[in-house]
């Protein structure tokens, strides 16, 4: 099941998910469908029920037993269902797996969440200090942009709306306010999903040399510039030392927001360049970064 191709949405997979964790036990699909999609929420919402338990189970977070009752499965059998954070996690980590992207970028394929992750890999090459994206915007923005083999990341606007809910759940876009009835605007900020990985890879006070911290990043999150999946689609990395649009406004925002540190020591022999918008010649260099505790954990 490809994810933006079809009216798969990560709202009713989260509600599918909580139902699973407070029951604590397999639930009927009758029962869940009752429970989560009853009839007086009126036509098409039983149909965004049974996508979401489709796509579940596609992502291997859901199983149908022989008994015909659903199970949580694989990384979220142990979540409480309280924390949306956490199930986002997963559910980025899922989609953007290597092994269910394989052959990304030559071929086409729709099957799984290639749909949503060649979009991806294109969107976060994009300036979020440039304009919001619109349809308009985005489909222009899209010419030649990936390997002629992988074709368009996204090829109409129906799918548009659908990428724009699936990126700013991911943590890898905002939404913007529209202007003049424009709707469906996004802005290619990935801060959220860069947060939230440095929570997972390191601990707090730990410091890592600059250009590792990048790497690690672009291993956990491949749909960034200089990922593996962003390579295989045709999005030419910035460089080995080198963090991008995207990935440097969001480390950017670390440091404004007081989760991360950075710092340049004069004898060091690597250096990690971040875009400055308002100099674009004269990136920021530093050499090494300290994590800090997320105050969103307090």
């Amino acid at each position: 099941m490809s994810l933006i191709n079809q009216e798969s949405w990560p709202g009713p997979m989260w509600a599918t998910m909580r139902l699973l964790a407070f029951k604590s036990h397999p639930v009927s699909f009758d029962e869940a469908r009752a429970l989560l999609s009853p009839p007086t929420l009126g036509v098409g919402v039983e149909d965004m029920f049974e996508t979401a338990v489709m796509t579940l189970e596609s992502l291997g977070l859901v199983t149908r037993l022989e008994t015909g009752k659903l199970a949580r499965s694989g990384p979220v059998a142990d979540l409480d269902g309280q924390d949306y954070d956490a199930f986002i996690a997963v559910l980025r980590q899922v989609v953007i797996d290597p092994r269910r992207n394989t052959d990304l970028g030559i071929s086409n394929s729709q099957a799984g969440p290639r749909d949503l992750c060649r979009a991806l890999c294109w969107f976060l090459s994009e300036d979020p200090l440039g304009r919001p994206l619109n349809w308009e915007a985005a489909e222009q923005a899209q010419i030649n942009a990936l390997n002629e083999d992988a074709g368009p990341a996204i090829i109409n606007n129906t799918r548009w709306p659908r990428f724009v809910e699936w990126a700013t759940a991911l943590g890898f876009g905002t939404t913007a306010l529209p202007i003049h009835g424009t709707a469906a605007q996004i802005v290619p900020d990935c801060t959220r999903a860069v947060r939230q990985t440095v929570r997972d890879l390191w601990k707090p006070n730990e410091t890592v040399p600059a250009v590792e911290f990048l790497s690690r990043l672009r291993e956990a999150l491949p749909v960034i510039p200089g990922g593996a999946l962003s390579m295989d689609v045709g999005i030419r990395s910035p460089g080995e030392g080198v963090a991008g649009f995207a990935v440097s406004f969001a480390i950017l925002r670390g440091m404004d927001e007081g989760w991360l540190t950075l710092r340049r020591d004069a004898d060091a022999r690597f250096s990690l360049s971040l875009h400055d918008h308002d100099a674009p010649a004269s990136p920021h260099l530093y050499s090494t970064v300290t994590i800090h505790k997320d105050h969103d954990d307090d």
